[in-house]
């Protein structure tokens, strides 16, 4: 085999590793970054009723949680601590997720206020 055939099967290979790479790394993002479409109703401390429902966009990476409602407000709650559901948001305060909620969808208990993140936005369309 001359200098030119062992070269261009050289390129070839490196192109092949680098597709599977590129596949490998796609396929690790998507399994550690997941978001969705929900419904958020926004129950200010010690209200037994929302005083607001917005669309929202709940994402959650390695532990990360965020939460991106459609009048702009954004929530950003990072893990605490070595129990599950402990965060602090991005001014360092408390964050606690909290059951109640099933299959539906989950709390988050805020210093002001707590927001239902609920799966099904029907009630919104």
């Amino acid at each position: 085999m001359d200098l030119c055939c062992t070269r261009r099967l050289g390129v070839k290979r490196v192109m092949h590793l680098l597709g599977i790479i590129a596949l490998g790394l796609g396929i690790a993002l998507q399994a550690l970054a997941d978001s969705a479409d929900a419904r958020c109703d926004i129950y200010p401390k010690g209200a037994n009723e929302p005083s607001a429902r917005y669309f929202c966009v709940f994402s959650q990476r390695q532990g990360y949680i965020t939460i991106d409602r459609a009048d702009g407000v954004y929530y950003d709650f990072m893990p605490t601590g070595d129990r599950p559901g402990n965060y602090k948001d991005s001014h360092g305060h408390p964050v606690y997720r909290q059951s109640g909620l099933g299959n539906e969808g989950l709390i988050f208990k805020l210093k002001e206020e707590s927001v239902y993140v609920y799966w099904d936005t029907s009630e919104l369309e």
